[in-house]
């Protein structure tokens, strides 16, 4: 027995549990991506690499939070971003990032200055100009979840991203078609538990509770 009187798990039980975990962290994550993809304006889709092999995780997030001061030096602090880690297979970080409120131009002329390499200053930059697809949400999403399970992760950060984010929000009366679409990748299209109850400021609520599946987590 465990200290507060529970049975230890089974390695079995462990690792579905872990996987719980690791399913409920994504699809947290991927509701607040699209909670930023919803206006017109379109993220910057943006990839820094290490030159060297860089493995330290540690040294990595203060590298990229070093990148991201350089860039509200030169730029302002009024853009958004969230980021995810992840290891490229010789073992060396790099980092998938979406960015809102840069200037549009920087896409046009990094081929040519290098601008946000030079900022960056530890190796390659890829940047591309993306069409804000809820798609998105998928992509960094995947990157995440690897990530949440990586035992170099151990009591790091799965992901960063900046205080001005804009968070998921819940408000009635409203369609959540994205939660929809995240629902059905996961394989949970019927809800467990459906109630319907009245509430004093938002009128009629609903509680939904669903079984995510382990099995055939989204790609």
């Amino acid at each position: 027995m465990d200290d507060d009187g529970k049975a230890p798990l089974s390695p079995a039980e462990f690792e579905g549990k872990r996987k719980d975990n690791a399913n409920r962290a994504q699809l947290a994550f991927r509701r607040l991506v699209m909670a930023n993809l919803t206006g017109s304006e379109h993220p910057l889709l943006v990839t820094c690499t290490y030159r060297d092999n860089q493995t330290d995780l540690r040294i990595g997030y203060r590298d990229f939070g070093a990148f991201i001061q350089a860039l509200r030096y030169r730029y302002g602090a009024s853009f958004r971003y969230i980021a995810v880690p992840e290891f490229q297979t010789r073992g060396a970080v790099h980092f998938h990032a979406l960015f809102w409120g840069l200037p549009a131009c920087l896409f046009d002329t990094e081929r040519d200055t290098r601008l946000v390499a030079g900022l960056w200053g530890h190796g390659f930059v890829y940047m591309k100009m993306t069409d804000g697809n809820e798609k998105l949400s998928s992509y960094l999403a995947k990157y995440m979840a690897k990530s949440f399970v990586d035992h170099r992760l151990m009591n790091q950060k799965a992901y960063v991203c900046s205080r001005n984010l804009l968070r998921p929000q819940i408000q009635g009366g409203i369609s959540n078609f994205g939660m929809d679409i995240l629902l059905e990748e996961f394989g949970a299209t019927t809800p467990e538990i459906d109630k319907s109850y009245d509430t004093h400021w938002l009128g009629t609520a609903r509680h939904r509770i669903y079984k995510i599946s382990t099995e055939n987590p989204p790609k």
